[in-house]
């Protein structure tokens, strides 16, 4: 499977960033995209706001990405089974949904994701 290069939506995350003139992502000049999580942007500074936390997490979405502040994880939640259902971003102001209805699907000894 070939791997999706971020390097241009990251761009345009970046632009939108700018055009929102909002106060809180006045230092996006030092964001990066992570190279442990693929599609990760690496954010230097903590929202003060759960709004301006909110308003980075969906602009990260429609491009693919997912925006992480200092002492945020990516995670997922699970059912009362232990059945993964959806990813989850867990900020310090709650979690933030990344992708519901995730269904998983073992494979032997590793599970496989499937979207629904």
């Amino acid at each position: 499977m070939k791997e999706k290069d971020y390097k241009r939506t990251f761009k345009m995350f970046i632009q939108e960033i700018k055009e929102t003139k909002c106060p809180a992502f006045i230092n996006f000049s030092t964001w990066t995209l992570l190279k442990d999580l693929q599609n990760g942007v690496q954010i230097d500074s903590v929202m003060e706001t759960q709004s301006d936390r909110e308003l980075l997490h969906q602009i990260g979405l429609k491009y693919g990405l997912i925006p992480l502040c200092p002492n945020e994880v990516v995670d997922v939640d699970l059912s009362e089974d232990g059945i993964p259902v959806r990813s989850v971003v867990r900020t310090s102001f709650g979690k933030m949904t990344i992708k519901e209805n995730i269904r998983f699907r073992n494979s032997g000894s590793k599970f496989r994701r499937h979207e629904t």
